[in-house]
């Protein structure tokens, strides 16, 4: 294309823009009418939108346990390797799974706050589903929902996982800010507000507390065994020595020639000696094991909690009406410029 045929071209289009300018600033009056009707219906949704409201805990989870750590080297000064692993099955992403796994939510759905209605129901009620399920024949007498996930029919049950997914998608978020901490934050949004405040609660409760008793579970085993048989050679002992001693104060100032009626005490001592080696070697054990335990034991610290009133969510009149009208101008002007192009082919 030659220098000439590229000026007329750019002329051209200089001139078809100038053209579309002018016939946009002839139809103002429609632009702007159109324009002011969608700034008044952002203002207008604005103030009718329900408002949200989130509830958040920030919070740190980490099996890496300071005071553990030092038994554990005290216990290796001693020459006690009491064991460990350097992976974490519930570590990062992990703990964020656990979070929003359906059995910690539908658990914590159950829930009665202050001995009322339970979460799960409340949340029905809040969304309506009670209604849409009372129209249909399948699952018109499925509301409310019982207690318990084993008194639930086969519809309950479908339905319930359901209202998980809706509370896992759209209203649950579960989050670790700083890759490079064990810090977590959970947060719920809702349109009511005890409902985001108490699942919140109730949900990082929940984990902390299967997460701790799951990591602890085999320590806490061990220790009650320990302690079980501690104190079982800790009643043997104490009645080898009074047996001992009862023994003894029958035989008291016997002739020496005598010999074999001593044998009673004698072999009581061997049986209290033994007895005892065996009882010290358990209160090591059991010493040890409580360390474990204390090494296996989790850090659960909440740090920020949620406080009611809690933080509203709702759009801005401002925001809304700065929306609305730039949506309404290009709603308006799409459909002026598409109706002038078919003309224009026509």
């Amino acid at each position: 294309m030659s220098a000439e045929e590229k000026e007329i071209s750019l002329k051209d289009l200089i001139k078809r823009v100038i053209e579309w300018v002018k016939f946009l600033f002839s139809k103002w009056l429609i632009i702007g009418i159109i324009s002011a009707i969608g700034a008044g219906l952002g203002v207008l949704y604005a103030f009718t939108a329900t408002p949200e409201y989130s509830a958040s805990i920030s919070f740190v989870l980490s099996n890496q346990n300071a005071a553990g750590g030092s038994l554990m080297g005290l216990a290796s000064q001693f020459g006690f390797d009491l064991g460990g692993s350097s992976t974490d099955a519930f570590s990062g992403d992990n703990i964020i799974a656990l979070m929003s796994s359906r059995k910690m939510v539908q658990q914590v759905l159950l829930e009665k706050p202050g001995g009322n209605e339970s979460l799960l129901n409340t949340l029905c009620k809040d969304m309506k589903m009670d209604k849409g399920w009372a129209q249909n024949e399948r699952t018109k007498n499925v509301f409310p929902f019982p207690d318990d996930t084993s008194k639930m029919t086969l519809v309950q049950d479908s339905l319930f996982r359901e209202v998980y997914f809706t509370v896992q998608k759209n209203m649950l978020a579960v989050e670790k800010p700083d890759k490079n901490q064990n810090i977590y934050t959970v947060t719920t949004t809702s349109q009511n507000e005890m409902f985001s405040y108490n699942l919140t609660n109730y949900l990082v409760n929940a984990t902390s507390a299967f997460y701790i008793e799951t990591k602890t579970s085999n320590a806490k085993q061990n220790l009650d065994m320990l302690q079980k048989e501690a104190d079982s050679l800790r009643n043997l002992l104490g009645g080898a020595i009074v047996s001992t001693a009862a023994e003894t104060d029958l035989t008291f100032n016997l002739n020496p020639a005598y010999q074999v009626q001593r044998s009673g005490a004698q072999q009581n001592q061997v049986r209290a000696a033994a007895l005892g080696e065996a009882y010290g070697e358990v209160l090591k054990n059991l010493e040890l094991a409580k360390i474990t335990l204390l090494k296996e034991t989790p850090l659960y610290q909440v740090i920020d909690e949620p406080s009611l009133p809690l933080l509203i969510t709702k759009p801005g009149k401002l925001v809304s009406l700065i929306i609305g009208g730039f949506l309404g101008a290009f709603l308006i002007i799409a459909f002026l410029t598409g109706k002038r192009i078919i003309a224009a082919y026509k």
